[in-house]
């Protein structure tokens, strides 16, 4: 702000910016909107020169001349039906993520707001937002349809498998991550390795039972697959490796891709006398705190959520301004191996 006549503060408009940096209003405009072809070096002036008188944004008049409110939605994914039963897979992960989303939004001059579970398309117009992230959707996902009905963008993390010819995504290497982590488990000494899943519509769970399954037939092991619920998932994992680890043919090492699982694994081998790693190692399929802090700590895939809600927001911010972008984006995994494998 400045100070006009009788020591009122006054605004600085585009005119005082463009004034001081010896540049058209428009050249201002692209400069700080980041459009039009503005050669970096006068940007970078542009900006320093705006900065420096204190030159803000009116973002109510930007948004009523583009028709953008320049806030983008989230969307988590719901594990049931009834919210009182709702429990996010891997929360860590998911925090992770709409935190990294919120900071790169703040970076490219938007917000994120986080929405409630929606049912109508008058649900999401009530929130004004210019397009979407939806995490993890199921198969012919609805809150999909609901972008799509009022024509707004949207981007997901992971893919919607309901929608084959939908490339607007962002995701991890399902198949190759869950091969990644068999893999080690197998030079860890494993011979008979189990995977605890869901059945669910999720893109995560179907690559992963699938690589699981051409990963046995590779190594000329019989598939051993038990499930879980997404509902109480630890309880439901610690159910389910129990019938595992009370069978004949004991496994002598578990996948699980929800980390919560894999404390279920955990649970259920400490309360039958088994050892970790010594006979019984397990993995889990996304790191947490709760596979760091474990006893013994747990082997885990660090799906990297941070670059995933950068790259979500990037993607979105493309596909509605209309840019001609690659759209398929997957970004890569890292093995925290731990005692769990040792």
């Amino acid at each position: 702000m400045s100070r006009g006549p009788g020591n009122r503060a006054r605004r600085i408009t585009i005119r005082d910016v463009a004034r001081a940096a010896g540049v058209s209003l428009t050249t201002v405009s692209d400069s700080l909107n980041g459009k039009g072809r503005v050669e970096a070096s006068t940007r970078e002036h542009v900006a320093a020169i705006a900065t420096q008188l204190g030159y803000q944004a009116n973002r109510n008049a930007r948004s009523l001349r583009s028709g953008r409110t320049m806030t983008l939605a989230l969307v988590l994914p719901r594990a049931a039906t009834r919210p009182r039963d709702e429990e996010m897979l891997g929360i860590d992960y998911y925090m992770e993520l709409a935190s990294t989303a919120s900071r790169a939004a703040f970076e490219r001059d938007h917000a994120v707001l986080l929405l409630p579970p929606l049912s109508s398309t008058d649900d999401l117009r009530r929130f004004a937002v210019d397009g979407g992230i939806i995490v993890d959707p199921r198969a012919n996902d609805p809150m999909v349809d609901l972008f799509e009905r009022l024509n707004l963008p949207w981007v997901t993390v992971d893919r919607d498998v309901g929608r084959p010819d939908d490339h607007w995504w962002v995701s991890a290497d399902n198949a190759g991550n869950t091969t990644m982590a068999l893999d080690h488990l197998w030079e860890a000494g494993a011979r008979r390795i189990a995977l605890l899943t869901a059945r669910a519509g999720w893109a995560w769970f179907r690559d992963s039972r699938r690589a699981y399954r051409a990963w046995a037939r590779a190594h000329g092991q019989q598939p051993i697959i038990a499930e879980a619920r997404l509902q109480a998932l630890e309880p439901s994992a610690a159910t389910a490796a129990a019938a595992l680890l009370d069978g004949p043919d004991r496994p002598d090492a578990v996948f699980a891709p929800p980390d919560r699982f894999a404390a279920g694994i955990l649970r259920a081998a400490r309360e039958r006398g088994l050892r970790v790693p010594e006979d019984l190692r397990i993995a889990a399929g996304v790191d947490s705190h709760l596979m760091l802090t474990a006893d013994p700590p747990i082997t885990a895939l660090d799906l990297q959520p941070g670059v995933v809600g950068d790259a979500a927001v990037d993607l979105l911010i493309a596909r509605i301004r209309g840019e001609d972008v690659e759209r398929q984006r997957t970004v890569g995994a890292a093995l925290r191996a731990r005692t769990s494998t040792a």
